[in-house]
């Protein structure tokens, strides 16, 4: 089968078993980065902000499923300034702290939740975004993550703290948890669902190696 229509059937089920939804602060200190992929299966959620982690994990499983070798790609962004336009003014949103994104590789296409629920398909390997500055790309071979096992265990550390502490200096969690606790209300989630609804919203770009 043609690896553009594969990763259109992964996406739809990621889309099936993992619900972007509304995380109690509580629920974000205990299961941000630090759920094994059946844990994240079993609960059905990610969290409605940065669930890339989860949904990447997932994505690499379903492909697993199908004895198709996948890479898990670990971006670590540099500190720096996102621009978004709400429905009436540009919105600054500033960022003085590394944050990380996660996309999979397989068959030489690309899939990036890049953002919300827009999902990228694209041709080549992940290069980074060219509107964020990349601190260093980490890429983890499908075949190591265990299932039941968390990131750090499967990549042989005690704990996330460690994990980061060794391969990612520059990140910290408690800003990123911190961050994801500030913006983490009702309202937000309601403004995301009218947005972006249930569904994933697919992109295709084939033409050139993959730059979102």
């Amino acid at each position: 089968m043609d690896s553009v229509e594969t990763a259109k059937e992964i996406i739809s089920e990621v889309n099936k078993k993992v619900r972007r939804a509304y995380w109690t602060d509580e629920q974000i200190d205990n299961w941000f980065g630090k759920r094994c992929i059946r844990e994240i299966i079993r609960n059905g959620t990610a969290c409605f902000m940065n669930p890339c982690w989860d949904l990447n994990l997932v994505t690499g499983h379903e492909l697993s499923l199908r004895n198709i070798l996948y890479t898990l790609v670990i971006e670590e962004h540099q500190p720096t300034k996102d621009l978004n336009f709400d429905r009436f003014n540009l919105v600054v949103k500033n960022f003085d702290y590394n944050r990380l994104h996660f996309a999979v590789e397989f068959d030489e296409i690309t899939i990036n939740y890049k953002r919300e629920n827009e999902v990228y398909i694209s041709k080549g390997n992940y290069n980074g975004r060219e509107e964020i500055p990349m601190a260093q790309i980490l890429r983890v071979p499908g075949e190591i993550i265990d299932p039941q096992k968390s990131i750090h265990e499967s990549l042989g550390y005690n704990s996330l703290e460690d994990l980061i502490k060794d391969r990612f200096r520059g990140f910290s969690l408690e800003k990123n948890l911190e961050r994801l606790k500030m913006d983490n209300n009702l309202e937000n989630y309601k403004a995301y669902k009218e947005r972006n609804g249930e569904e994933f919203k697919i992109f295709t770009e084939l033409q050139n190696p993959l730059s979102p």
